[in-house]
């Protein structure tokens, strides 16, 4: 554990030296003793309250909810320090959600308007400031709707004093509160205004992440898309060979029985009789999700097939259980062999948000390229990665397409909600040939005919990108495919400067260079944007081989952009899917970003020997 020293100046202005308490959040649980007490409430609050009731609760309710023990450790158990002499701690949180810490008043704590500040350029947040003797000072949960980032917290110590200060909880760390700092270590939301007592203070931060410690209003929902006896949810996934393999997952109620696939090559139904069909026993997973109040359990049927023939097109139907009835005829066709035919797919930057007209988009996409093979995702599939309730829209929305097309997702920040993408991994059938530093599934790689696509987790904020550095230098070293793709959310190069990623850049950039990536696929600045073909950062010359990084958004929440000198175009306000078409006969790839209007507002291509 560092120490952080506090002196005043001789201006009053009080210095810090940068400490780091522990380890980062990723290794430890940081607040376990809070949060056991959290699933015992949330567990008192399952035996003792109707459904209704559970999907009314307030912070009010919440709060008078709590038996004393739970009462005080609510109030001082979420950030601890240590001071060496009297100060004044000054505790600022986000307005918006208009929630107030129960334990701020409770406690004491002053509010102080004239201290407030702006934080990301338009959230407000309010302070509360209260004094407190030398030695432990503990603090309490950000709030209980789990809509409440960690507060951000200043101490103050007399003129002409010098305090030692030591932050308690694992993954915290001190700085310098001054203009432009980061408010967040996970987050990019910074420091936009400070009133002057507040600047030069040290400055505790956490992770943004950490909000949903203490989550109980709001953390008991009911889904619109519940389950029922019969199959829904039906997505196509790899996690073999294109060319051999295919795997089929699709939902029902509760705790089922093993549910059907019948499979048959589409050719064998013009006969009288097909005679080829087989029938698959799937493998069952429950997954249980008690805050869904109307849908606590469902299982996952998975069937992987390994066994197919290459350019093929298959038929299929998926039942419940042995006694189940048949769901309608859906299809796939499984890739050619290496340069056999010719194929497209789409990209999809962020959903995220308007699911329902992301439905629309992806829809509009099938029905104009009905031949393309896959879809790839580049992260941020949808807001809050811990609500079942929002995977239950997403699925709903992208079944009719991902039923007959398979997809390829990369994980984005808003998917890892809460620090760890649990849900996502549960959800997805996905390759396990990622690196073994990482559960499987947050990375992995497919080769499609002649274009290897590699899936990587840019999430920085909770891991190291140099964890998949030895990994995606090997899957890129060892490939032979024509075309060298990736996928990954947070861009290399952004559309904006404020939303930069160096540690990615630093890390993967010289991997993609000494290996000829072709494309990198991006997401997160929901915005499109197309550089120039770059190596070492810099726009190569007209004949020699570059990367082109491609940043786009599917769903409905957008961004300001300000690009870079290397963009050749860039569109905001702007819903786009893109189409990619590859024809290994003559090495050619065609690119077009398409509006949802219909327009085709960017494209390009490129020609491999």
């Amino acid at each position: 554990m560092q120490t952080s020293l506090i002196r005043a100046a001789a201006t009053g202005i009080l210095l810090a030296t940068l400490g780091v308490a522990g380890v980062s959040a990723e290794t430890q649980t940081p607040h376990a003793e809070l949060e056991r007490a959290v699933s015992g409430v949330v567990e008192r609050m399952q035996q003792t309250l109707s459904a209704k009731e559970r999907l009314a609760l307030t912070p009010e309710s919440a709060a008078s909810f709590l038996n004393a023990r739970e009462r005080e450790l609510f109030s001082t158990g979420f950030a601890r320090l240590q001071v060496s002499a009297p100060v004044t701690v000054h505790v600022a949180f986000e307005s918006a959600p208009g929630e107030v810490p129960f334990w701020l008043p409770a406690r004491g704590f002053e509010r102080r308007s004239d201290l407030d500040f702006l934080v990301d350029g338009e959230d407000d947040y309010a302070t509360w400031s209260k004094r407190f003797p030398a030695g432990g000072i503990g603090l309490g949960i950000p709030g209980f709707s789990g809509e409440m980032k960690p507060y951000l917290i200043f101490i103050e110590a007399d003129k002409a004093a010098a305090v030692e200060l030591e932050p308690l909880v694992p993954g915290v760390d001190v700085v310098e509160a001054t203009l432009g700092q980061q408010a967040f270590l996970d987050d990019d939301d910074d420091l936009t205004t400070l009133p002057d007592r507040l600047q030069g203070l040290p400055m505790l931060r956490s992770y943004e992440s950490w909000e949903l410690v203490s989550r109980l209003v709001g953390h008991f929902r009911a889904t619109d898309y519940p389950s029922s006896e019969d199959p829904d949810h039906v997505q196509l996934t790899w996690q073999g060979d294109p060319a051999s393999s295919i795997t089929v997952q699709w939902r029902t109620r509760g705790e089922s029985s093993r549910g059907r696939l019948w499979l048959a090559r589409q050719s064998d139904l013009l006969r009288e009789n097909p005679g080829r069909a087989r029938i698959v026993q799937a493998e069952p997973v429950v997954m249980t999700t008690p805050q869904i109040v109307n849908d606590p359990a469902i299982t996952l049927h998975r069937v992987t097939l390994d066994d197919l023939a290459p350019a093929t097109d298959y038929a299929y139907a998926v039942s419940a259980g042995d006694g189940g009835q048949w769901s309608e005829l859906r299809s796939f066709r499984t890739a050619a062999k290496r340069g056999a035919e010719p194929y497209s797919f789409v990209y999809l930057g962020d959903p995220q948000n308007g699911l329902d007209r992301w439905g629309e988009l992806i829809r509009q996409s099938d029905h104009r390229f009905p031949k393309s093979r896959f879809y790839l995702i580049a992260g941020d599939l949808i807001d809050k990665g811990t609500q079942r309730d929002n995977w239950d829209q997403f699925f709903a929305e992208s079944s009719p397409v991902f039923d007959r097309r398979p997809v390829l997702p990369a994980i984005g920040n808003h998917d890892s909600h809460g620090g760890h993408p649990t849900l996502y991994l549960q959800q997805f059938a996905l390759p396990d040939n990622g690196t073994d530093t990482l559960d499987p599934g947050r990375t992995y790689h497919v080769t499609y005919q002649d274009m290897l696509v590699v899936v990587m987790d840019s999430n920085y904020d909770l891991i190291d990108p140099a964890t998949q550095t030895e990994w995606l230098d090997r899957v890129l070293g060892e490939s032979d495919a024509r075309w060298k793709t990736v996928i990954y959310h947070h861009p290399l190069y952004a559309s904006h400067p404020e939303r930069d990623n160096a540690p990615l850049r630093d890390a993967w950039l010289p991997i993609f260079d000494r290996h000829g990536v072709d494309i990198a696929f991006q997401g997160h600045d929901h915005a499109y944007m197309r550089t120039q073909p770059l190596r070492g950062g810099k726009p190569v010359a007209e004949g020699e081989h570059g990367t082109v990084y491609l940043v786009a958004v599917s769903g409905t929440k957008m961004y300001e952009q300000s690009l870079p000198d290397f963009a050749v175009f860039g569109a905001t306000d702007t819903r786009t899917f893109q189409v990619i078409d590859v024809d290994p006969a003559n090495g050619t790839l065609r690119y077009r970003a398409i509006a949802e209007s219909g327009e085709v507002i960017d494209e390009f291509a490129l020609r491999k020997p």
